[in-house]
């Protein structure tokens, strides 16, 4: 098990990892959904201001690790600034990029856990 300083944060981005990775459009989403994994990807780690570089030892336990979220917000935020904070899901997740949101997070989250994604509950 990888040591970080916030273990609880770091499960969290985890979390927000699979979900992005499992999302398809036009399917119910129960919670957590596409709102908490952006809270917990971007809200609550400011990676949006930040390289997540920075939090190596509290949430992420490696370079290789910040690089794969990069790879992930990258995508994400690009989308997200386009559509703006309050389209429907489905706009989202057919936006023409989602597939880049889709394959870096099931990276990340391998990388991260090792196991391939699946919906987490909560």
């Amino acid at each position: 098990m990888t040591t970080t300083a916030w273990p609880d944060r770091r499960a969290d981005i985890i979390n927000a990892l699979s979900i992005l990775a499992t999302l398809r459009p036009h399917e119910p989403t129960s919670w957590p959904g596409l709102t908490e994994a952006v809270h917990w990807l971007i809200d609550d780690t400011f990676w949006d201001q930040h390289h997540p570089r920075h939090d190596i030892g509290t949430i992420l336990a490696s370079p290789s690790e910040a690089n794969a979220i990069t790879a992930t917000l990258e995508p994400l935020t690009a989308i997200l600034d386009e559509l703006g904070p309050t389209a429907p899901d489905d706009d989202y997740l057919t936006h023409p990029r989602w597939h880049e949101v889709t394959h870096a997070a099931t990276e990340a989250h391998q990388l991260m856990t090792g196991k391939t994604p699946t919906q987490p509950r909560h």
